[in-house]
């Protein structure tokens, strides 16, 4: 047992020997496991952090969200009823808070400029669905009315300031794709919503009754709400959308959309682009796994007289074939060394610059370790066994 692990040893230090003798062409070698791995690492850590990031926002915002949208029915323009809108949290559905809200595109004024921005005219329970909060001044109100009161987004406030060339103050007055608004109160910064598909940050915030003097035809495009406690999204759904069918007749209805059911597609997609960027990176690998394999090859016919002398003082087959096992073992091991630190130091680079926060994905380091060991088999096998097949009369005549 001692001396097989004496000779195992030596084998390891011969190997080690011999791959710093071949020096380009080892470094060559190196590079191409190097940026295999470091590809399907980096992979792994940016799919894991993207995913850790979505589940963080949908944490912030509430996994309990739902949207409500109008269903198109053939050429008819659906329209949801505002008191069916109103009366929705009270329905028995297993909604708990409602808002419906008017989202269209308009522009803002400043000067010469015109600075591009969302129209969000919605009764006051979007502010704490959306989790907004206020900054400066006070939120609109249901008790506002028709008032042309608004309420900038913190984005949309920064890019004000910046076109008129001062800070907004509470009472001034913007044009809004022509009428006047005066401006109430801004929002701090939250995330885009992609439940709700809003972005508070781009939005000016009116009077759910003021959306008649600011759009042509204001008619319900969402509503934002909010689940009961431990209610079954999709049981959920099935019930709002009933709901309204029997709110709007006429063959109407309504698209539901929840938190969980966004984040089972979100993960779905984020699984396939995951496959997917591996693949790429297993080519990578592939390639870097043919150096590994050429370089062994033009060790073995280089060293053929090194090799008939081994076996002519009696080395076993099995110990030349396990010394060049070796040295693609080493070879790759190192190479994926090196890459799992240049594909661990890109995932961070790139959620610095995604300002997420980087959290190394578990099968990082058990995967760098595993293709090292895989490409230095599969690929060293072929060499090691060409090796060992020499015939050592052939291998001594050899120049």
């Amino acid at each position: 047992m001692i001396g097989d692990g004496l000779v195992l040893r030596e084998i390891v230090c011969d190997a080690a020997s011999n791959l710093q003798g071949l020096k380009g062409r080892t470094f060559l070698a190196l590079i191409g496991i190097a940026i295999g791995t470091a590809a399907v690492i980096a992979m792994l850590h940016i799919g894991y952090d993207a995913r850790n990031e979505a589940m963080r926002q949908f944490d912030s915002l509430g996994i309990d969200l739902v949207n409500i949208a109008p269903k198109a029915n053939g050429t008819i323009a659906p329209v949801i009823p505002a008191d069916a809108a109103r009366d929705l949290a009270g329905a028995g559905v297993g909604v708990v808070a409602a808002a419906p809200f008017i989202l269209a595109g308009t522009s803002i004024k400043i000067g010469r400029s015109s600075l591009p921005a969302n129209l969000v005219a919605a009764m006051d329970g979007i502010y704490s669905l959306a989790k907004a909060e206020i900054a400066t001044g006070r939120r609109t109100s249901d008790l506002d009315g028709f008032a042309p009161f608004a309420v900038l987004g913190a984005e949309l406030a920064n890019d004000i300031a910046t076109a008129s060339g001062r800070p907004i103050k509470i009472g001034d007055e913007i044009v809004v794709d022509g009428p006047i608004v005066t401006i109430i109160g801004t929002l701090s910064s939250v995330y885009a919503n992609m439940v709700l598909n809003l972005d508070l940050n781009r939005s000016v915030v009116v009077p759910y009754a003021a959306a008649r003097r600011l759009v042509p035809s204001p008619q319900i495009t969402n509503i934002a709400a909010r689940l009961d406690a431990g209610e079954n999204d999709q049981t959920a759904s099935a019930s709002i959308a009933a709901y309204f069918r029997a709110r709007m007749g006429g063959g109407q209805g309504v698209s539901v959309r929840t938190a969980r059911q966004l984040i089972i597609g979100l993960e779905q997609q984020m699984r396939i682009y995951g496959l997917l960027l591996m693949a790429i990176g297993a080519v990578s690998l592939v390639v870097g796994g043919v150096g590994v394999m050429n370089v062994m090859l033009m060790s073995v016919m280089e060293r053929r007289r090194e090799i008939g002398i081994r076996l002519a003082l009696g080395a076993r087959r099995h110990d030349v074939r396990l010394m060049f096992l070796v040295e693609a073992l080493l070879l790759s091991a190192a190479g994926s060394a090196i890459g799992t630190v240049l594909g661990t130091l890109a995932g961070w680079l790139f959620a610095s610059a995604s300002g997420w926060s980087f959290a190394a994905a578990p099968a990082a380091l058990p995967l760098g370790a595993g293709m090292a060991l895989v490409v230095g088999l599969f690929f060293g096998s072929y060499p090691a066994a060409r090796a060992a097949k020499l015939d050592p009369i052939a291998a001594l005549r050899a120049d």
